[in-house]
């Protein structure tokens, strides 16, 4: 009905605007239909005529990206014909914002559907055509939206440019629809991107502050995570602690989406364990995994929440409640699988169970790897997102370890080897973790088992294998080690000293 309607209207439009065309070359009068360039003085006829044309092309965007991403072809066609006529006309009646406005309903619709470099010179062509139609309030919302599509194509610096300009003729024209809170996020990303980290701070802000004033409780909430993610990457850990409590505090907290509120939580309890205070962090993880139990669709989230939970309890020393949450978790696997999770759940677990018991936590850490030994071996080997072996080398390298703790040499010492053998099937992703699975074979070879020179001519293989890789703080660490061993050092050093190679450890 409305494209009947709006066909209707352009034929009587275009009816009128031949009357008046035909009056003014009848009489050579000028009743105002057609101005030669741009708006003008007389030309009310030509911008109405022009304005039925423009109201056509929206309800066909429209159209449009309802049916988005599977477009009918004659939905597509009906829009591009319209905004063709759009274009056309007003470069024939001389009225340039509408035709700037032709080419930002390409670049809109490109931008939506992925296609920014599509967007882009639509949207560059649309600006100047604006710029010079003597209305440049008009220019505001596209300049936001072009550097929406350069952040996307990877040009954050000309991006903020534009965002900063849109927000400056924004005020300047008083212009009081103009999305701010949306801009501030899209400059707060621009910055991340430019290295402006301290501008990305105080626009992330900026922008919940005003979405909490426009009443969007979401958008605020969503702003805040996005905050609380950048102080962390810039080491500002407690203050993005700060700022994931008071999303979750705050008195709108419970008319968040789940969802949102959900992340924030498991956000913010992760953040609390990087901070140490690991008791709050088990509480916060606990309070989600209740809530995420009630969910009908829970699935994995609850298996990832009640292992996060069971770690920080333990990290807690509160073994009790965390060897209940450990079977919770499983629990939840066995219903929603999430075998890397409950991996590093599990060989965690084992790791803190010996620094907790020492020897007298051997079995109950050996029991944890052979949970993780199922994990893994229950993975089909062609799961895409279970990298195999990455996992089989941080099981064997763990039991390693707890071996060595408990002084079983002779049992740690092909633990060792096997991680370092799954690691090397790794190839260059897997160097850095097989350098550190040497490292504990050579302290186990040369320590525990008295074979010195054994142990030396493995660490040189790895130390020049290194330096071949360009690992050259994986060499200085393992030719130290070799050095120590080949002087004869013999104090019995741990072994699992804190400098490690590769990133196994907590």
């Amino acid at each position: 009905e409305l494209r009947a309607a709006l066909d209707a209207l352009l034929r009587e439009a275009e009816r009128l605007l031949e009357q008046r065309t035909a009056a003014h070359d009848a009489t050579g009068d000028d009743p105002g239909p057609l101005p030669a360039t741009g708006p003008a003085p007389g030309s009310a006829t030509a911008e109405k005529y022009l304005t039925v044309l423009h109201c056509r092309v929206f309800a066909a965007y429209h159209a449009l990206l309802a049916s988005a991403p599977e477009i009918p072809a004659p939905v597509r066609e009906r829009f591009e014909a319209s905004r063709a006529t759009l274009h056309t006309e007003a470069g024939r009646l001389g009225v340039a914002h509408q035709r700037g406005a032709a080419r930002v309903f390409a670049g809109d619709v490109a931008a939506r559907l992925g296609e920014h470099a599509v967007a882009e010179p639509e949207l560059r062509a649309a600006l100047e055509e604006i710029d010079g139609s003597g209305r440049p309030w008009r220019g505001t919302r596209v300049r936001a939206l072009l550097a929406q599509v350069l952040l996307a194509l990877g040009k954050p610096g000309e991006a903020a440019s534009l965002l900063h300009r849109a927000l400056a003729e924004a005020v300047r024209y008083e212009d009081a629809l103009f999305p701010m809170a949306p801009t501030y996020l899209l400059l707060g990303h621009a910055g991340t991107h430019t290295g402006d980290l301290a501008g990305a701070v105080r626009h992330f802000s900026e922008a919940a502050t005003r979405f909490d004033r426009a009443g969007e409780p979401d958008d605020a909430a969503d702003a805040r995570l996005q905050l609380a993610d950048l102080l962390v990457r810039t080491g500002r850990q407690a203050d993005a602690v700060a700022v994931l409590e008071s999303v979750v505090g705050d008195e709108s907290a419970a008319g968040l989406d789940r969802r949102l509120l959900a992340q924030a939580r498991l956000t913010l309890g992760r953040g609390l364990r990087e901070l140490g205070e690991h008791l709050p962090a088990a509480e916060e993880f606990l309070r989600l995994a209740d809530t995420v139990a009630s969910w009908e669709d829970a699935g994995a989230t609850l298996t990832l929440v009640a292992a996060e939970a069971a770690t920080a309890l333990a990290l807690a020393g509160r073994w009790e409640a965390a060897r209940a949450a450990y079977a919770r978790a499983f629990a939840a696997h066995a219903e929603a699988p999430d075998p890397p999770m409950l991996l590093e759940t599990a060989c965690e677990f084992a790791r803190l169970t010996m620094a907790a018991r020492g020897a007298e936590g051997t079995e109950e850490a050996l029991r944890h790897l052979a949970d993780a030994d199922t994990l893994r071996t229950a993975v089909p080997e062609d799961d895409e997102d279970f990298v195999h072996w990455f996992a089989a080398g941080s099981v064997h390298y763990r039991r390693a370890r707890v071996l060595a703790e408990a002084e079983r040499f002779a049992e740690a010492l092909p633990e060792a080897e096997q991680a370092v053998a799954a690691f090397d099937s790794g190839g260059a992703d897997g160097e850095a973790r097989r350098a550190e699975a040497v490292r504990i074979a050579a302290l186990v070879e040369g320590r525990g088992l008295g074979r010195t020179q054994a142990a030396v001519t493995r660490l040189t293989e790895a130390a020049a294998r290194c330096e071949r890789a360009r690992l050259h703080e994986a060499a200085q660490i393992l030719t130290a080690v070799r050095d120590d061993l080949a002087a004869g050092d013999t104090l019995r050093r741990p072994v699992q000293p804190t400098n490690n190679v590769g990133p196994t450890d907590r």
